[in-house]
């Protein structure tokens, strides 16, 4: 089998050998900035079996992932939130637009002419707004987490950004900016903040070193039960809302 065609190559300044990551979907082949790209196809041909097995696995894996999202937002629907699900409850008002609200439960306030309304156009507008409050809520987070953390650290990013990733909870760029995964506002806050931690010791070490996991490891000390987690439940977590 020849990867030629079937892999994306992205260079990397932190990358002192090549390596592959691979998604159900995509192979990319993240390599040095000088790396020839001879040598990378021999790379990702040598490699060509086991790539094939993985995507195997991998695939296997998310047909049998339980989606967390409801399939209609609806009236006592569960939508997940920092690791939990709430029940979401619907208010029908002579307002003009709809609004979002948590609680210990979600509350979307709506026009009253879409009470009688399409319940499928219904559903996808709260799903919208509700994912744009777990995009606010996100940053929100992230940029709290960075600030304690980065003053301990005395490691500041440069910027913090929220993105939508379909195989990345974080990175942190060769400029210090750091690249958070929107959905990671569904997981537990620990695990959460354990990501964050995770990309602010990368501006310190660019690797996955004894000294980098020595650093998460001093303010993050249950860090590994909290990779755990995303192992577990990041699958389903990855499938969105």
């Amino acid at each position: 089998m020849s990867m030629q065609d079937n892999y994306i190559i992205r260079r990397s300044q932190r990358a002192k050998r090549a390596r592959i990551i691979v998604t159900a979907e995509t192979v990319e082949l993240v390599a040095p900035v000088k790396m020839p790209i001879k040598l990378l196809q021999q790379f990702a041909n040598s490699k060509s079996d086991w790539i094939v097995a993985t995507q195997k696995k991998i695939q296997q894996k998310k047909n049998s992932t339980v989606r967390l999202s409801p399939e209609l937002y609806q009236e006592e629907s569960l939508l997940m939130f920092s690791g939990q699900q709430y029940p979401l409850y619907l208010q029908f008002t002579t307002c003009s637009r709809l609004s979002f609200n948590f609680d210990n439960a979600f509350t979307a306030t709506l026009p009253e002419q879409l009470k009688l309304g399409c319940q499928q156009e219904r559903s996808d507008l709260i799903r919208s707004t509700y994912k744009d409050w777990l995009w606010q809520q996100c940053l929100d987070k992230v940029e709290i987490v960075s600030e304690k953390y980065g003053k301990l650290y005395q490691l500041n990013p440069r910027s913090i950004r929220i993105r939508e990733q379909k195989s990345r909870w974080g990175s942190c760029g060769i400029h210090d900016d750091i690249y958070m995964n929107w959905l990671l506002i569904l997981a537990p806050e620990a695990v959460l903040e354990y990501v964050v931690i995770h990309e602010i010791c990368h501006i310190k070490h660019r690797n996955h070193s004894r000294n980098f996991w020595s650093l998460v490891a001093q303010h993050c000390p249950q860090y590994k039960s909290h990779r755990s987690w995303l192992r577990t439940h990041g699958a389903s977590l990855m499938l969105g809302v």
